[in-house]
Formats: C-alpha cells, structure tokens, sequence
C-alpha cells in the first residue's frame, strides 16, 4: 500500500467501496488498468517493487528559485527544510542532478498524450465520467511522454526530524472538471480512492517516513486546476509544523501555463462560521422566547400608557365642561333675582 496506518489520532483518508459488483469489464476499461498498472511503492527502507521508485534523495539537493513548467519526467512533492523552515516543495527529477523547487513556482502540464477513455465499470463511478469520454491522466506508471507525479518522505533532514510521518492534506481543489486521485491495483481490484474532489473538507493522507509513491491523477475536462495542498507533522522535539501552498495544473495543451501561474488558491472549506450574537434592540426581536416576552411586556406598557393619558384628558375636559356649565347656571340664577 502506498500509505501506512496512522500512529493514534491522526486523521486516514479511508478508500471508497462501492456496493455495486465488479461486472467483466469491456475492452476500453482493460487498456485502462493495463495503462494504470500499479509501478509498487518504497517500503520504510526506501525500496519498492518498481525499480523507477527505488531512489534516495540526497542531502546536499539544491533548491532553486523561479517558475517552471514541469510537462515531463519525474516529480515529488514532498516536505523539506528551508532554511530551517518546513515547506511544501516539489523535487523535479527531470534534470540530474535533481532540484527541489517551492511548490508556488510550479506548475504541472499534463499534455495531450494523458489522454484515455474512462471505463465502463462502476468502480470507478468516483470519476464523474461518463463511460468512454476522454480523459486525461497522469497515471501511476511512469509514461514516457507525460509527467510523472507522486510523492516522497525521504529527505534526510526529514527522517531525522521528524516522528514516524506526514499528513498529506487536500483542503480544495478549483477547476473546469473533476479532479480523483486513487491507487489501482493490476488484478482489476477496486480502486483506492485517495482524494476526490467532490467532497467538502479537507481530506487527509497519513504517510510514513522514507516512502515514495505515485497515484493516478484524473481529470475530467482541460483547463486550469488548482489544488490546495498542505503537509503537517509532528517533531521529535514535539514541535508542530505545516505549511499550505497552491499545486497548479495546467491540463490539456490549448491551456495557457501562465493562466496557471496567476490563478488563485481555491478557498479552503469547512464548517460555516457560527452565527454572531444578537444585541440590543436586535436582541429583543430576534432573541429567544424571553427576548421576546419582554417585547411584548413593552408593547402592553405602551399601550396602557397611552391608555391612561387617553383616560385622563377625557376626565380633565369632563372636569372642565362641568365648572363651565355650573358657571354658567350661577349667571342665570343672578340675572333672573335682579329682574
């Protein structure tokens, strides 16, 4: 397997399962898992079943600056020190001796020889592709005219810093298509879904130290993807480190690189933010049922305020029409003893 149980409490990207049998599959599924015939994983010693895996990153690898374009050959993401800092970096292989480039100054071409059809077979429904349209794929086994994308814990200061292993993270992905990345199995087994980007969250790898892997890599439409990747882990010093950055694709040979290059990191996602308290007068109209029972107290006590004043200028001007009237019958009294 390409990633190793997680030591207690770290978070496994657990493989998809479908319900549905794996039916005899057509001609066009078995090119297809022919062409993604597994090239093995480097076990905890750094050797694997395929000799293309079989590598050792040495300590002494360069890290350079500037953007490139990586369109072939061999490429690893995978954490390093820089400058005493963790960070997310890419090893292109393709030059000897190989470099090691910051993850933002790259990007990945997948050019028209990717190219397959999506099989009929409802394993690999997690693709979103309907059965025999194109799709474009960076496959685990290494094709001579597409890049090879995987990736690897084996830098020397890694091994030696670190505890046990990495957490590969996919916080999101932005893009015209569907992106998946999974394992397949040469026996026609099920594939094991490792990322997909279907689904909210971030989605978690754990991967032990001094392995290296590749996976399939699918996408749907060309265009221009960007995913949002990040690797944590723990220090034997019980230090934590991470760090976040943009891996961009630039799918299919009619898509711009520089597109690539200037599109944005898609936004991570996660649990919407919780709701502001209310306050004041908010308070009282959108609060509970105690907010709003003292709305209604202050409604009564209005009314019934205007009540009374209504009350008393009633009683104020009956006082006043009855000293007018008694007034006025004294007068007449008056007038009718002096006739």
């Amino acid at each position: 397997m390409s990633h190793l149980p997680a030591p207690p409490g770290a978070s496994l990207r657990r493989a998809r399962t479908l319900a549905a049998p794996l039916a005899a599959p057509p001609l066009v599924a078995l090119l297809f898992v022919a062409l993604l015939a597994p090239a093995g994983h480097a076990d905890e010693n750094g050797t694997g079943s395929g000799d293309e895996l079989n590598q050792t990153v040495a300590p002494d690898e360069e890290n350079v600056d500037g953007q490139a374009v990586l369109d072939v050959g061999h490429v690893d993401i995978g954490p390093r020190f820089v400058d005493g800092a963790w960070r997310v970096q890419g090893r292109d292989d393709s030059q000897a001796p190989p470099v090691w480039r910051a993850l933002t100054d790259v990007a990945v071409r997948v050019v028209d020889a990717a190219v397959q059809q999506a099989p009929d077979n409802p394993d690999f429904a997690f693709l979103d592709a309907e059965p025999g349209s194109e799709l474009y794929v960076v496959p685990q086994t290494q094709h001579p005219e597409v890049v090879w994308l995987g990736w690897n814990t084996q830098d020397p200061e890694v091994l030696e810093r670190v505890n046990r292993g990495v957490t590969l993270t996919m916080h999101g992905v932005e893009g015209p298509g569907h992106l998946a990345v999974f394992l397949q199995n040469g026996d026609l087994g099920a594939p094991e879904v490792l990322w997909d980007g279907d689904e909210a969250g971030p989605q978690e790898l754990w991967v032990d130290l001094n392995t290296h892997t590749h996976a399939n890599w699918v996408f749907t439409e060309p265009g221009v993807y960007v995913v949002d990747f990040e690797i944590s882990a723990d220090l034997i010093t019980g230090e934590s480190v991470s760090d976040r950055a943009p891996l961009r694709f630039a799918v299919g040979e009619g898509t711009e690189v520089a597109d690539a290059f200037a599109a944005p990191t898609p936004e991570a996602t996660g649990p919407p933010p919780a709701a502001e308290e209310p306050d004041g007068a908010e308070a009282a109209s959108e609060g509970g049922g105690g907010s709003s029972l003292s709305a209604v107290l202050l409604v009564v006590g209005a009314v019934a305020v205007a009540l009374a004043a209504a009350v008393a200028t009633v009683a104020a001007r009956g006082r006043r029409a009855r000293r007018i009237a008694a007034a006025s019958g004294a007068s007449d009294a008056s007038d009718e003893g002096a006739s």
